[in-house]
C-alpha cells in the first residue's frame, strides 16, 4: 500500500512539472509572437513592455487571491479542482483566438489578453497549492524539484523555441500550446484527486505570515538579481565572445547549471536544513555573477554561468521548501501564493529596469546582481540567527 502511495505521489509530482514546462514554453509563444499581435491590431510597440508588465502584476495579484481562497475553503478540494480546470479551460480558449484576434481592433485584441492573462495565472502557484495540500510534509520536497525542474527545462529550451518559430503561421503554435496545457492540467487533476489523504495530526499550526516576511524580501531581492543576470546581461557577457547567431546556443547552459543542481538539493536540505542551503545558493551566485564579468575566456565564462545557475537552484529550492514548511498545515495557499507573487513582482520589475532604467545604470550593470544577492544574504544570515533563537525554531526548520 505505501507504495502505491509512493507511485501516486511521484506522478503528480511529474505531471505537475509538465503542467508548468508547457505553461513556461506557451508564455514564450506569447512574448514571441506579442509583438507581431500588437502591430497588426494597430498598437505601438511601446505598449510592448507596459502589457508584459501588466501581466506579472495580475498573475502577482492571482497568486496571493488564489492561495487565500484555497486556505479558507481547505476541506474543498473538489471546488478548487473544478475552479482550476473551468479557468484552465477558459485560458486555453482565449489563447487560441489571440492570433485569430491580432489583425482586428485594439479593443478586441487587449479584451482577449486580459482573459488570457486573468484565467492563465491559475495554473501557476494553484497548480502547486492544490498539490501541496494533499501531500504529506516529507512529499514537498518532491513537488518543489517538478516544479522547478519543469520551469527549467522549458527556460532551457526557449531561445530555441525563438529560432524555431522565426517567420511560421502563430495559430499553430498557439493551438498546439493551449491544447497541451488543458490536456496536462486534466491529468494532474485526476492524478491528485485519487491519491489517498492522511490527516497529520502532530504537525504544527503555520507560524505567523509576518514572521514569513522577511524571507519574501530575500527572495525578491536574489529573484531579482538572478534575473538581472540571466535576462539582461548574460547575453552581452557571451556576445563578447561569441558571433550572435551562436547566442542560443549558450544562453540555455546557465540552465543546465540550475537542473544539474535542482537534482542533489533534495539531499542538501535533508542533511543541512531549507534555510543554509538557500544561503550557499545565494553566495554562490553572487560570487559567479561577479566573476562572469571578471573571467577571460569563453569556457570561463560557461563554467561560471553554470555555477550561477546552480546557486539560483540551490536559493529557489530552498526558500520555496521553507515556504511549504511554514505554511504547512492549512496556509500553504497564502505561504506559495505570496511566494510566487515575489517572483512575478521580480519580473516586473526587471522587464521595468531592462526597458526604461537600463541607460542610467550602464555603469553598474554588471555588477549589480551581486550587489542585489549579496543584499538577500545579509538579510537571510540575520534571520536565520533570529530564527534559531526562537523557541519554536526546529521544528520550523525544514530538513524533510
Amino acid at each position: 500500500m505505501s507504495e502505491l502511495k509512493q507511485k501516486e505521489n511521484s506522478s503528480g509530482a511529474l505531471v505537475l512539472g509538465g503542467v508548468q514546462f508547457l505553461f513556461t514554453l506557451g508564455w514564450t509563444v506569447y512574448v514571441i509572437y506579442l509583438p507581431e499581435l500588437l502591430k497588426g491590431a494597430g498598437i505601438a510597440a511601446s505598449w510592448l513592455p507596459w502589457l508584459l508588465m501588466a501581466d506579472q502584476l495580475v498573475f502577482a495579484l492571482m497568486d496571493i487571491g488564489f492561495g487565500v481562497v484555497a486556505d479558507r475553503i481547505s476541506e474543498g478540494y473538489r471546488k478548487l479542482a473544478h475552479l482550476l480546470l473551468w479557468l484552465t479551460t477558459v485560458s486555453a480558449g482565449a489563447f487560441l483566438l489571440l492570433p485569430l484576434v491580432g489583425g482586428t481592433s485594439p479593443a478586441l485584441l487587449l479584451g482577449v489578453l486580459a482573459i488570457w492573462v486573468l484565467s492563465a495565472s491559475v495554473v501557476r502557484a494553484p497548480t502547486l497549492v492544490l498539490l501541496a495540500k494533499r501531500a504529506k510534509p516529507m512529499q514537498q520536497g518532491r513537488l518543489v524539484f517538478w516544479y522547478a525542474g519543469g520551469i527549467a527545462l522549458a527556460s532551457a529550451l526557449s531561445p530555441f523555441l525563438g529560432l524555431w518559430l522565426k517567420g511560421a503561421d502563430p495559430r499553430l503554435p498557439f493551438a498546439l500550446s493551449a491544447l497541451a496545457l488543458l490536456a496536462a492540467v486534466v491529468v494532474l487533476l485526476r492524478t491528485s484527486a485519487s491519491q489517498t489523504v492522511v490527516p497529520e495530526k502532530d504537525l504544527p499550526a503555520p507560524i505567523p505570515f509576518a514572521t514569513y516576511l522577511p524571507l519574501l524580501i530575500v527572495l525578491a531581492l536574489a529573484s531579482f538579481g538572478f534575473q538581472i543576470h540571466s535576462s539582461v546581461n548574460a547575453g552581452p557577457l557571451y556576445l563578447a565572445h561569441v558571433a550572435k547567431e551562436n547566442l542560443p546556443w549558450f544562453l540555455p547552459l546557465l540552465w543546465v547549471g540550475f537542473f544539474a543542481a535542482l537534482l542533489g538539493v533534495g539531499s542538501l536540505v535533508k542533511r543541512f536544513a531549507a534555510l543554509p542551503v538557500a544561503s550557499a545558493g545565494v553566495l554562490l551566485a553572487a560570487i559567479a555573477s561577479y566573476a562572469s564579468v571578471a573571467v577571460d575566456g569563453i569556457n570561463w565564462l560557461i563554467f561560471m554561468q553554470l555555477l550561477v545557475g546552480a546557486g539560483w537552484a540551490l536559493t529557489f529550492a530552498g526558500l520555496m521548501e521553507q515556504a511549504t514548511a511554514d505554511g504547512t498545515r492549512g496556509a500553504e495557499g497564502l505561504f506559495m501564493g505570496g511566494f510566487f507573487a515575489i517572483t512575478a513582482i521580480s519580473t516586473f520589475a526587471r522587464i521595468g529596469f531592462a526597458t526604461q532604467f537600463l541607460p542610467d545604470w550602464k555603469g553598474v550593470q554588471f555588477q549589480l546582481p551581486a550587489l542585489l544577492l549579496l543584499s538577500a544574504l545579509l538579510i537571510v544570515a540575520v534571520y536565520i540567527v533570529k530564527r534559531r533563537q526562537s523557541p519554536s525554531a526546529p521544528a520550523r526548520e525544514s530538513g524533510r
